[in-house]
């Protein structure tokens, strides 16, 4: 029995020792890295923003004149006045595409928002003809809406994006010319000329955006609505058809908004 015992003992000895070697004979495998990720901007996005407006020049308003060439204030000087600046506010809607492991973005974004910069002013030549005021008056207004189409090129660096942008404006625009005072101090003459239209032209600007969350981001931009532009404007004086030229200026906006994207990816980087 104890022969027996003692036989066993070595077979369990002698497997144990075998299954040991094969363990330490197994190869060490080092543990995975932990996945690294990286931000990426692609996805649909809405926002708001808010900021201000003001003309690159004056607005400029010729003499009226009738079809013979005579005046209508009997001085032919040019009426150059400034515009009010404006505050802006409105909405956004996008879209922004950033291929993985690039550091470039492809975007299309619409805007559309309030702007209003416009003044009033009695007409030069009827000041120097002595007339009293409210006698013909020049009116211009750019606004009070605006909606721009942009595309988008940026170049990322993480949450941080800088972007330039330009495309297509609708600006509504009015220009008045109108002397409806023939009594007192007024003169004699009555007169009105006036165009309201929505002007379509370019905009181009830039700017930076910051990704705060995965969805959400605030953004500084400035925009430049190219709505200098020269026209003529036809109406009746005293019965007779007059008309005159009127010059717009240039709109310099910039802007804070803030942004929030749908469904904003973060991609896995190994």
């Amino acid at each position: 029995m104890r022969k027996f015992f003692i036989s066993g003992l070595a077979v369990l000895l002698t497997s144990a020792s075998a299954h040991a070697a094969d363990l330490a004979a197994r190869p060490y495998t080092k543990a995975p890295a932990p996945v690294a990720s990286v931000f990426n901007w692609t996805g649909f996005y809405v926002g708001g923003f808010v900021g201000g407006a003001f003309g690159d020049g004056n607005a400029l308003s010729t003499e009226p004149t009738f079809s013979g060439g005579f005046p209508y204030n009997f001085a032919t000087f040019p009426n150059s006045y400034n515009l009010s600046s404006s505050v802006i506010a409105g909405g956004t809607v996008g879209w922004n595409y950033q291929p993985v492991g690039s550091n470039w973005l492809f975007g299309l974004e619409g805007e559309a928002g309030y702007i209003h910069l416009a003044r009033t002013v009695q007409d030069i030549n009827a000041i120097n003809a002595g007339l009293a005021y409210p006698d013909s008056l020049d009116t211009t207004r750019i606004g009070d809406w605006y909606g721009v189409i942009a595309g988008r090129l940026g170049l990322v660096v993480d949450r941080v994006l800088f972007y330039g942008k330009g495309g297509v404006a609708f600006v509504g625009k009015s220009y008045s010319f109108a002397d409806n005072c023939a009594v007192g101090g007024c003169g004699p003459g009555i007169a009105n000329l006036a165009r309201s239209q929505t002007q379509v032209t370019w905009a181009a600007g830039g700017g930076v955006e910051y990704a705060f969350t995965p969805n959400w981001s605030v953004k500084g931009e400035y925009l430049y609505l190219a709505t200098h532009e020269s026209y003529t404007v036809s109406g009746i004086a005293n019965g007779a058809p007059v008309s005159n030229v009127h010059t717009d200026p240039g709109v310099h906006t910039a802007k804070v908004g803030i942004n929030y994207r749908f469904g904003a990816p973060v991609v896995a980087k190994y």
